[in-house]
């Protein structure tokens, strides 16, 4: 694969510019040259023929005579007028030295004749009130030298010569400032990104406060995504933090409780209480582990949902049935249930149920309610799980979901903060969302949306 050679914004533009220059340079040029000659042929022509108009009118037929009235020019301003007959005869005006007899042909289009003292335009034009007096044709003639004339028109073709280059050279120092515009704000970002990348300082963002859309929306859309990364790894430490914290104790744990059996234990009944602390505290840690695997996997998009059709209110007895057999009487649940049913990943979903009703049951006092709602809504499936313990605090609520994230004052220490955070991901993946309501003091409202069959 072809390496392709990298150059800074700034020579980028120029080297572009420059080609375009060139080649716009040698347009131009070919433009002046043919269109000033053919601009120079037609204005010297117009010109010569309002000269010939004008001095038509000065002329006149009588006796059988052409005669030139008082304002008849013979010579002017270098332009010598004659008035010709149709075979050519002189039979007014005056001619240039050395072109009396070299061009006696009459035509009636711009041309040159060579002569002694040099190059002559020669313009012939019909003059039709002679003619039509005379009776017979009668033209109107204009010779001027060729060089006078030129010297003035080459002086506008030159100018326009020397003023490509002027021109080009704006054009350039233009590109050059554009240039600058773009390839400074470009520089500082890319320092920006260096000194973050170098010094782990993600709280740094790219600023630009210039005219430029895209680049104030590249500065935007880096400095958002500089956010998310800076988000991403606090978040990441925090979990690190606790996922240590959280598995140091029950391991801890279970290195005393081995440490005092091997020195300790005598009878099997110290045996079996030293197996019992054991057995406890390893499946908390297998508990950890667990919900940690599955977030993981719901995070990085590694599971595939085995989607069938199911009765949610079917599953949500099946979880109430289960907590109640283990609280005794101490749980009542109220259930509005409407027949609901989604196309779901089961597994999942009762992992769902399960994180939310417990929930709520851990942070109620006893005997505890929970009401429980299913109803379509808008084409949607929503269950409602509803407590009436000890709430949210307002300040609690945005972190509800994150993981190891544990409001204070539930009616018992179990749980690792990861129940709620799995649950959402659950919600996600199914294309729905997990909402929370509450007021302190007074309870809590956890709402499932997703679509419904």
């Amino acid at each position: 694969m072809r390496r392709i050679k990298r150059v800074s914004v700034t020579r980028y533009i120029i080297s572009y510019l420059i080609g375009l220059i060139l080649a716009l340079s040698l347009l131009m040029v070919l433009f002046v040259n043919v269109l000033a000659d053919r601009v120079i042929y037609y204005d010297i022509q117009s010109t010569l023929i309002r000269e010939l108009i004008k001095n038509n009118r000065s002329v006149y037929y009588e006796d059988g005579m052409v005669k030139p009235d008082e304002d008849f020019r013979y010579i002017d301003d270098g332009v010598y007028y004659q008035v010709l007959a149709e075979d050519g005869s002189l039979m007014l005006g005056e001619s240039p030295k050395g072109t009396e007899f070299a061009e006696a042909k009459v035509s009636q289009r711009l041309r040159t004749i060579e002569a002694d003292e040099g190059e002559y335009y020669i313009l012939d034009r019909l003059n039709k009130s002679i003619t039509k007096a005379a009776g017979y044709i009668v033209y109107n003639r204009c010779i001027v030298n060729k060089q006078d004339i030129d010297s003035k028109y080459q002086f506008i073709k030159y100018t326009s010569y020397a003023s490509i280059p002027v021109f080009l050279v704006l054009v350039l120092m233009a590109g050059l400032m554009m240039s600058r515009k773009i390839s400074e704000p470009l520089k500082q970002m890319s320092k920006t990104a260096e000194s973050i990348g170098k010094d782990g300082e993600l709280s740094k963002r790219m600023e630009y406060d210039g005219r430029i859309t895209e680049l104030g929306v590249l500065a935007m859309t880096n400095n958002r995504m500089l956010e998310r990364v800076e988000n991403m790894f606090e978040t990441q430490k925090r979990f690190s933090s606790d996922v240590a914290h959280e598995l140091r104790t029950p391991i801890s744990v279970l290195l005393a409780q081995c440490e005092y059996a091997k020195e300790y234990v005598n009878t099997k009944e110290e045996f079996d209480d030293a197996i019992d602390v054991i057995y406890r505290q390893t499946k908390k840690t297998n508990v950890v582990i667990t919900q940690l695997l599955n977030l993981n996997r719901l995070e990085s998009d590694r599971i595939v949902l085995d989607l069938e059709d199911a009765d949610l209110d079917e599953m949500i007895r099946s979880v109430c049935d289960e907590i109640e057999f283990k609280e005794k009487d101490n749980v009542r649940f109220e259930l509005l249930l409407s027949g609901v049913k989604a196309n779901l990943d089961i597994g999942l979903i009762l992992i769902l149920l399960q994180n939310l009703i417990q929930n709520a049951v851990k942070y109620s006092s006893f005997p505890a309610t929970v009401r429980i709602v299913t109803e379509y809504r808008e084409g949607c499936v929503v269950v409602e799980v509803q407590d009436f313990g000890c709430g949210i605090k307002e300040e609690d609520l945005p972190h509800i979901f994150d993981p190891f994230y544990r409001v204070e004052k539930s009616r018992n220490s179990e749980g690792f903060g990861l129940g709620l955070s799995l649950a959402d991901r659950i919600a996600k993946v199914h294309g729905g969302e997990l909402k929370v309501s509450s007021v302190w003091g007074e309870g809590s409202i956890f709402t499932l949306v997703i679509a419904g069959k």
